[in-house]
């Protein structure tokens, strides 16, 4: 009975402390905030003569700024999942809980806060870039499908932020790592745009229904249904294996 009863209760605790924590997640804020000041600066930065462009014109070119703003929002959200975890790291917080909770049902706990914490920066990065777009393009572009890529991207992208984390667990080195292995294909892209299409973040984007033509990956080998399968392993390779690291490593 006394195990039944112990995996709720572990759990239970577990949630509750990571929703106390999310209450007054300032990192959050801070990440969210710089994610729309970017979004909302790349948006300006379109000259204001595309106001005169017939419809049709502003709809391509608000579909095509939606895939820029959902790689700047994943970058982001990465950052904000490795930050989120390391930050606590460094201050103690994880090897205190770790003495009056499992830390297996600890990670547990964080993982689906991490995902909404990236999820909110995608919100926020879609927010100021569409607040910015208001002069220019009205509504005009703006689809539920794109909305919902990009903040499930973030959310992907908060959770590989996470992985990295486990993995590297020191705090500055992990803002760097987290963002710029999510980014590489990106860099890559006008290189090696066959390879490049395989890695995390084209995945996450393509899974999404996103267009990649404006990042120099025109649709190749990988279409959406295997973008989806491709995006879950990597996905779910990165959290396992930092989970395995973060469970077998000493906490200081």
């Amino acid at each position: 009975m006394t195990d039944r009863i112990a995996l709720p209760t572990s759990l239970k605790r577990t949630v509750l402390s990571q929703a106390l924590c999310a209450a007054r997640d300032l990192p959050l804020v801070g990440v969210a905030g710089v994610a729309a000041v970017l979004s909302a600066s790349i948006a300006a930065s379109i000259p204001t003569d595309v106001a005169l462009a017939p419809d049709a014109e502003k709809v391509l070119l608000a579909e095509t700024l939606s895939t820029v703003i959902a790689v700047y929002a994943a970058v982001m959200a990465a950052i904000y999942g490795s930050f989120r975890y390391t930050i606590d790291r460094r201050v103690g917080v994880v090897a205190q809980r770790a003495t009056v909770q499992p830390r297996g049902w600890a990670l547990v706990g964080r993982i689906p806060f991490t995902a909404l914490g990236g999820a909110a920066v995608g919100m926020a990065a879609l927010l100021g870039a569409r607040l910015a777009l208001v002069p220019a393009f009205a509504l005009l572009g703006l689809h539920a499908r794109d909305v919902a890529a990009t903040i499930v991207v973030a959310a992907a992208a908060s959770l590989w932020g996470l992985g990295v984390g486990l993995l590297v667990q020191a705090h500055l080195p992990a803002l760097f790592v987290a963002p710029i292995s999510l980014s590489l294909a990106v860099m890559l892209a006008p290189v090696w745009p066959t390879f490049c299409e395989w890695l995390p973040l084209p995945t996450f984007l393509r899974a999404g229904g996103l267009d990649l033509s404006v990042l120099g990956l025109a649709d190749g080998g990988v279409d959406q249904s295997l973008a989806v399968l491709i995006a879950s392993v990597w996905l779910v390779g990165v959290v396992v294996v930092g989970a395995g690291s973060f469970l077998r490593r000493d906490l200081r």
